[in-house]
This record gives C-alpha cells, sequence and structure tokens, in this order.
C-alpha cells in the first residue's frame, strides 16, 4: 500500500489523503506535444504524492502512467470488462465495468479532480460526469480535441501544466464555524480539505456554508462525535507527512509523548523535529496534534494556543463540553 494512502479505525478515525487526479484525453495515439504535456502532468501528480486514474492505458494515459514506474504511487485503470488495458504493468489497480457509461461514472467518483488534454466523445462524456458531480477539471489550452471547442463554464482553462496544478491547490471554497474556542476556518482546494485552524478573521454567517467537515466538527465540540471521515489534501515536506499521517493513529481521548513518536518513524529524527512538524500541522483538530505530550506529561509545541490545547483534551475526556454558535 502506498505511503500517502491510510484509513485508521482502530483510533476512531477514517481519514483518507489519497488524492487521485483523472487524466481525460485520447484513448489512442495523441500528438508529441501531448505526450510530453502528459507525461509532465503524471511526474508533477507523482512527485506531490498524488495517484493517477485513467480509463486506459495506451495513447494520452499510457504517457502519464510510463513516468511514474518509480514512484510509490497508485495508477488505476477504469476499463469495460470486454477490454484489456495494453499495458497491465504500469497499472497497479485495475477495475472492471460492464460499459463506458460506467466506467466514466466510476472515474469521476474516484478521482477528486482532473486534467483534460485534447480529447474526443469519450472525454467529453466524462467530463459531463465531472461537471455533475461538482468535481474541477482543468484543459489545457492549445492541446486540441474538445479544448478547441467552448467547453462547460465549470471547465477552468490552463496554458500549461504547472498553472494547471498551482489552480488545482489553490483555494476553491471556505466556510467558518463559530466555536466557544474561537472562529474555525475551513480551506478547501480543488482536491479537498487543505486547512483548518482558528481564524482571527471577522465572523460573518452569510459566509458559512455546509459540508461534511463543519457537521463533524459541530458533533465533535458537543462530545459526540469521536470519528472523523472524509478526504484531506496534505502539502509539506515528507517527513512532515509522514508525521501528520501517524498523528491520526492517536485515539480519541488518549495522547503520546513526542519520544514515542520519534521512536515510531524510526528515523535519527529528534523529539524537538517532531514537535516542529507538529506545529505546522496544516489541519488542526482533525489531524489531532493536541494530542501530544512531553516526557513529563506537559502541554508544549501546539499550532494554536496551549489553552485551546488543554480544552481539546479536557472535552475528549468528557470533562467539559464547547459550545458552537
Amino acid at each position: 500500500m502506498p505511503f500517502f494512502f491510510i484509513f485508521v479505525e482502530g483510533g476512531k478515525t477514517m481519514i483518507n489523503t489519497q488524492i487521485r487526479l483523472a487524466i481525460l484525453g485520447y484513448g489512442k495515439e495523441c500528438s508529441k506535444k501531448n505526450a510530453k504535456t502528459a507525461s509532465l502532468v503524471g511526474r508533477t501528480a507523482a512527485k506531490q504524492g498524488i495517484s493517477l486514474i485513467a480509463g486506459n492505458v495506451t495513447g494520452t494515459f499510457a504517457h502519464a502512467f510510463e513516468v511514474v514506474r518509480d514512484f510509490p504511487i497508485t495508477t488505476i485503470c477504469v476499463i469495460e470488462k470486454h477490454k484489456k488495458p495494453s499495458d497491465k504493468k504500469i497499472v497497479s489497480e485495475l477495475y472492471l465495468t460492464k460499459d463506458s457509461y460506467a466506467k466514466h461514472s466510476q472515474i469521476s467518483q474516484m478521482a477528486d479532480a482532473g486534467i483534460l488534454i485534447g480529447g474526443g466523445a469519450g472525454s467529453q462524456q466524462l467530463l459531463n460526469h465531472f461537471i455533475k458531480n461538482n468535481k474541477t477539471v482543468i484543459a489545457i489550452e492549445g492541446s486540441g480535441g474538445i479544448t478547441n471547442h467552448d467547453l462547460p463554464p465549470q471547465v477552468l482553462k490552463a496554458k500549461n501544466t504547472t498553472e494547471a496544478f498551482r489552480i488545482l491547490k489553490s483555494i476553491k471554497n471556505e466556510s467558518f464555524l463559530k466555536t466557544e474556542l474561537g472562529i474555525l476556518k475551513l480551506s478547501f482546494n480543488h482536491f479537498a480539505l487543505s486547512r483548518l485552524s482558528f481564524s482571527e478573521e471577522a465572523f460573518d454567517k452569510k459566509s458559512n456554508s455546509n459540508n461534511e467537515f463543519s457537521e463533524q466538527l459541530k458533533a465533535y465540540f458537543s462530545g459526540t462525535k469521536v470519528e472523523f471521515t472524509g478526504k484531506l489534501y496534505l502539502e509539506g515536506s515528507d517527513f512532515q507527512k509522514k508525521v501528520w499521517r501517524i498523528l491520526l493513529d492517536i485515539p480519541y481521548g488518549n495522547t503520546q509523548e513526542y519520544g514515542e513518536l520519534a521512536k515510531q518513524i524510526s528515523n535519527k529524527k529528534t523529539s524537538g523535529a517532531i514537535a516542529y512538524a507538529a506545529q505546522q500541522n496544516p489541519i488542526e483538530i482533525i489531524i489531532p496534534c493536541h494530542r501530544l505530550l512531553t516526557k513529563r506529561g506537559q502541554l508544549s509545541s501546539y499550532s494554536g494556543s496551549l489553552v485551546t490545547k488543554s480544552r481539546l483534551l479536557d472535552l475528549e475526556k468528557h470533562q467539559t463540553e464547547l459550545r458552537v454558535f
């Protein structure tokens, strides 16, 4: 299993950090320019730990999949059951569907976003599924095919791969939750929830929108929610992301010492390095860095205030309840 994918059940947390990017384009031979673009998309995604998903492994898709052979990411092919992918060696997960409609539907549900490089009728059908599911698709300008025609307004455009990934990582929407500890700001990029922290911004009820994490946080602060579910986008160094993912193992109501976590990672990093990585945690509460304590059981090194850390721990021990306004 790739290092970036985690479901933690025993710790009362079920969080998915595996981001999946769909490649939309020609299933047959593509131009040299598009082949180069597809390879660059694949390599850029792999360097960020983003998995790839496509409806075949020929043409555009083959070029994207081929360059990521040596990266620890998942390459997913969804294809009709009467067909066979031409190169199974570059596919780590294969899903068979009864027809093209089911294939397009499954890809749009499995992927978090997509990049369109050229493409014909099949790509248009898949694009429609993405729009229906409110998933972002970015078309690479000048790549031919349906990108040369009028695309639906929901489809974003980028001049190149670099701009496409910049857009995907940019904030798509935000919401706010007013709690007794302060205002929580939830920021979502085009993949998933990418930041959660206490904010100094003025609370505006009109800007507050319903989403799965806001509802779960309300239940958490009432003392009835001990298990978070959903998808997160993590951006940081490999070491930071490793620490953040291991933090998900700490059960609700429990704590762990920095030194214990350092031993669990099994490298030469010190407790101080663990503490610093925890302080950089971009998604507070859901990634429970507040459950880390010093060897003597003292509060230390929290991205928020130590008062907030203390009150969150009290909440999880059912010693108190925090209000949401």
